[in-house]
């Protein structure tokens, strides 16, 4: 008679059931919040770097009309100075190869620099598409590839890479996102 008592109570089937799947579904919810935290970032990265490849390429006409200007100028200067017997492009020819020879990349300084001047304009971007704060702008890194001249059909390039730690229990990984945009330069020809 007491077994058929013990045996006939379903106390605490629901309690038993709920603890067997209640840690997948907590596993399910921080990988669906992972996901989302990173999409999030994933977006607003594109969003930064297309938004300042955007801005620098069609602000870059008055920095054409200056490039031509002091191209002229100092065309004219070399021909005076060496009466008419060497030009501007035979001096950048020859400096080219100088530099070259003692393995000096005047393009990968030039796009270090533009790398250190374009970081704050996309981080700025990016924390326009980060409003909430919820990341740090500052393990943002940015790469530029600049164009060598600002002639008609120069491209620019910008690369900007985000490391996003994983929230998962007994995970302690980092996912790197890196986004690029290239943009034709708007020269006016």
């Amino acid at each position: 008679m007491k077994m058929q008592r013990f045996a006939k109570k379903e106390d605490g089937s629901l309690t038993l059931e709920a603890a067997m799947v209640m840690p997948f579904f907590l596993l399910f919810i921080v990988f669906l919040a992972t996901i989302i935290r990173i999409s999030v970032v994933d977006m607003a990265l594109r969003t930064a770097v297309n938004d300042t490849t955007e801005m620098i390429a069609t602000h870059v006409y008055p920095v054409t009309l200056l490039e031509n200007t002091a191209r002229s100028a100092l065309d004219e200067k070399v021909k005076t100075y060496t009466k008419d017997t060497v030009n501007l492009d035979q001096v950048t020819d020859l400096a080219s190869r100088l530099l070259s020879e003692f393995g000096i990349n005047i393009m990968d300084h030039v796009n270090a620099v533009a790398g250190t001047a374009l970081t704050p304009m996309v981080r700025s971007n990016f924390d326009k598409s980060m409003e909430d704060g919820f990341f740090d702008k500052d393990r943002l890194t940015v790469e530029v590839d600049a164009p060598s001249s600002f002639r008609p059909g120069a491209y620019i390039g910008v690369t900007a890479t985000y490391e996003v730690g994983i929230t998962a229990p007994f995970v302690n990984k980092k996912i790197k996102l890196r986004k690029k945009a290239y943009e034709r330069l708007w020269s006016g020809a």
